[in-house]
This record gives structure tokens, sequence and C-alpha cells, in this order.
């Protein structure tokens, strides 16, 4: 319950900096000027958002090293086998809306080496801010994260790439690379700006009289 909780804070926290974020960057930045490439994109950034709130990353007030590193892959399905497939299959899942939803939106990201390497690159910074948190960096994650990438890919390309939800080829030097920046101003603000205002919330939640019913 305070797992889903906290999610819940990270992202209401988050969502405040991203329509703002989203209206600059894609009317200033990008020069976007049709309201459907607005709404797509922004769907984007609301699940990038989603994400960087389910594995935990630092914030900007909490970075501590802690080296908690899992190199070997698959092991831990001997010690905890429940707990490895459900967080497996977890993963998977969570991942899967990059893999379809990218190619989707931007049609020069429809090919399974892009969306392979996008999946990849993500999980690997994912893994790397976790050696700043209480979270174990995690090869099993990168596994998991690629694979539920590669799946979403072969679930758009059977379904969602026919419909029309491309945004067009306008020109611009980051053009090509939106969905990376999208990513990259998300991160910011879950890193950065998101605290300013969870912490707030946070000190609301633990001073109201139902916090000992949520523990």
């Amino acid at each position: 319950m305070i797992r889903l909780l906290s999610i819940g804070i990270d992202c209401i926290s988050s969502i405040l900096f991203v329509v703002p974020a989203m209206i600059v960057l894609q009317y200033a930045v990008l020069r976007q000027r049709h309201f459907r490439q607005w709404i797509a994109a922004l769907l984007f950034a609301l699940y990038s958002i989603a994400v960087f709130s389910v594995v935990g990353l630092p914030t900007v007030g909490t970075f501590q090293m802690d080296f908690g590193l899992h190199l070997i892959p698959l092991t831990d399905i001997v010690n905890s086998p429940t707990a490895y497939i459900k967080n497996t299959v977890l993963n998977i899942i969570l991942f899967v809306p990059l893999g379809f939803l990218v190619p989707a939106v931007w049609k020069n990201y429809r090919s399974i080496k892009s969306m392979f390497f996008m999946g990849l690159a993500l999980s690997i910074t994912i893994e790397i801010l976790q050696l700043f948190t209480f979270r174990l960096t995690d090869i099993d994650d990168l596994i998991t994260n690629t694979a539920g990438t590669v799946a979403g890919y072969y679930i758009g390309d059977r379904f969602s790439f026919k419909l029309p939800l491309k945004l067009t080829d306008e020109p611009g030097h980051l053009k090509p690379y939106e969905p990376v920046v999208i990513l990259a101003v998300m991160l910011f603000i879950s890193i950065f700006l998101k605290p300013t205002v969870s912490h707030g919330i946070w000190n609301l939640v633990l001073s109201s009289p139902w916090w000992e019913a949520i523990k």
C-alpha cells in the first residue's frame, strides 16, 4: 500500500511540471504546431514519468553511493523462484508500452534494431542511477526490460503501427531524436523538480489522521 502511495505521489508531483515542459518543448524547441502531435508526445512523456516513478530513481536530495550489483543473470530464480518470476513479468510489462508507443508515433523508430537499443539504453541509464539509491542494480533487469521493449515492438508491428498516430516529418535538427529528448526532460523532472512538490505532499500525508491506517 505504501509503495503504491509513493508511486502515486511521485507521478502527481511530476505531472505538475510535465505539461508546461511539454508545451515549451513541442512548440518552442521542436516547433511542433499541431495539437494531435502534442497529445501523442504528451502521452509518451506521461508514460516515461510513470516508469521513472515505478523503478525508483534517486532525487537531488537523496543521492547516496550504494554499489549493490548483481552481474550474474538468472541466479535469483534458484533462491526465490516466485519473487523472481513476479519481478520478471512486471519488468517486461513495464517496458512493453515503450516498444509499441515510440514506433507508433515516430516512424523513424519503426525497426526492431532501433527499439532494442532504445530499451537497452534506457534500462542501462536506470540501472546506473540506481547505484545512487538503496535499490539493487541487476543484470536481470537489463534483460527483462529490453525483452519487454522488443515484445512491445512486435505487438505494435501487428496492431498499432497502422493507426494514424505518427507525427508529421517537420524539419529540425532535434526532430529525429524527439523521443530521446522527451525521455531526458522527464528524467530531469523526476530527479531535480519532482522532489520540490513530493516532499510537501508527503508532509501532508504523514501529518494526516489516516496515516496510521495506511501503514
